[in-house]
C-alpha cells in the first residue's frame, strides 16, 4: 500500500508497451496492481518484458553502486505487488483504472460501457495520448471521474505524464489523480483537451517532418536520427516513430489534421508504411528492421524506395 494517497489498488488495462510500463511504475511505487488483457500469450509477454526491465535496472544498481537503478528487494516487492487476470470482472474493486489499449476511440468507448455495466464506480483514466478526453468521458456511467493520464514512454524511466481533464471531470478526480502521479515518482503536465494536447501537438509534427525529409531524399534514415542526437536527443525521429508504432503516429497526425488543418497532413510516405504493414518495432519492421527490440539496419525496401 502506497501511505501518500487514498488510492491503494490500481487496475491497468491492456498489456503492451505502454501497459506493461505504467503497471510496473505502478508496482515499483507499492501500489497492488492487477493487469487485464484479453489474451494469455499478452499476459505472458507483458510479465516477461516486466522481468526484463526490472533484471536491466537490477544490473545497473550493482553497476553504479545503488546510484541509479532498484535494488534486489525493490525488485522482489514489486513482483509481488502484481498481478494478472484475463477477466474484467476482477478490476471492479480497484480504486482506479488506466486504460491502455488500442488507440481507437470506438474501443475505449466500448471498453468503458463494459465497466459501467459491470457496476464499476472508481476512478478510471485513459493513456491516450491524442482522442480526446470529453468524447471518451461519455462512454463512461461516471464522467465526472475520468480523465486523462498519458505517460510517458518508456514508462519505468520517463518523468513526465500529461493530465488533461474533460468537460466533466470533477476538481476531486483531478486532485486524485494528480497525487497519484505524484506518488508514482512523476512530473505533471497539465494539459488542455484540443487535438494532440501538448506534448504530441508539439512532438508528432516533428516526427512527421522528419519522415517528409527521409521521402525527400534529403537525409537518409540514419542521417536523420544521427542530426537530433547532435542536438541532444537520446533517440532520433525516425527510430523513436518506428517505436510508438507508424499507425499510432499516423492515428495521431489524422487527430491534428481533423483538428488543426491540413498543416498536419501526414507525409504520404508514412501512409504508405502503414498500408504495406510496415509499423515500426512492434511488427518487426517499420523504418529499420528489428530483431529482438533491437535495430539490425535500415528496411531494404525503404533503402530502395530514397535511393
Amino acid at each position: 500500500m502506497n501511505t501518500k494517497t487514498k488510492i491503494r489498488k490500481i487496475g491497468v488495462i491492456g498489456f503492451g508497451v505502454m501497459g506493461s510500463g505504467i503497471a510496473q511504475a505502478a508496482a515499483m511505487s507499492g501500489f497492488e496492481t492487477i493487469v487485464r488483457d484479453v489474451h494469455i500469450d499478452f499476459i505472458e509477454i507483458g510479465m516477461q518484458k516486466i522481468k526484463n526491465s526490472l533484471k536491466r535496472l537490477v544490473q545497473n544498481y550493482a553497476r553504479t553502486g545503488g546510484k541509479k537503478g532498484i535494488s534486489k528487494e525493490t525488485e522482489a516487492s514489486t513482483l509481488a505487488n502484481l498481478k494478472t487476470t484475463l477477466y474484467l470482472k476482477e478490476l471492479i474493486e480497484t480504486d482506479i483504472i488506466i486504460e491502455a489499449i488500442v488507440e481507437r476511440q470506438d474501443e475505449k468507448a466500448k471498453l468503458f460501457d463494459t465497466l459501467s455495466k459491470l457496476g464499476y464506480s472508481g476512478l478510471l483514466v485513459s493513456n491516450t495520448s491524442s482522442i480526446s478526453i470529453t468524447k471518451l468521458g461519455a462512454s463512461f456511467k461516471y464522467p465526472e471521474r475520468f480523465m486523462g493520464m498519458h505517460f510517458m514512454n518508456p514508462v519505468p524511466l520517463q518523468k513526465g505524464v500529461e493530465l488533461i481533464r474533460g468537460l466533466s471531470t470533477s476538481d476531486d478526480t483531478y486532485t486524485a489523480v494528480s497525487r497519484l502521479a505524484k506518488d508514482m515518482g512523476k512530473t505533471v503536465i497539465n494539459a488542455k483537451d484540443k487535438a494532440g494536447f501538448g506534448i504530441n501537438r508539439m512532438f508528432i509534427p516533428f516526427l512527421n517532418e522528419a519522415i517528409k525529409v527521409v521521402e525527400e531524399e534529403i537525409l537518409s534514415p540514419e542521417d536523420a536520427d544521427k542530426a537530433t542526437i547532435c542536438l541532444g536527443h537520446k533517440m532520433g525521429p525516425i527510430a523513436t516513430a518506428d517505436y510508438i508504432g507508424l499507425d499510432t503516429v499516423l492515428f495521431i497526425c489524422n487527430i491534428l489534421e481533423e483538428g488543426l488543418g491540413s498543416a498536419y497532413k501526414a507525409a504520404p510516405l508514412l501512409k504508405r508504411m502503414v498500408d504495406a504493414g510496415y509499423l515500426g518495432v512492434k511488427t518487426g519492421k517499420g523504418f529499420y528492421v528489428y530483431e529482438e527490440g533491437k535495430s539490425i539496419n535500415v528496411n531494404p525496401d525503404i533503402r530502395r524506395f530514397i535511393k
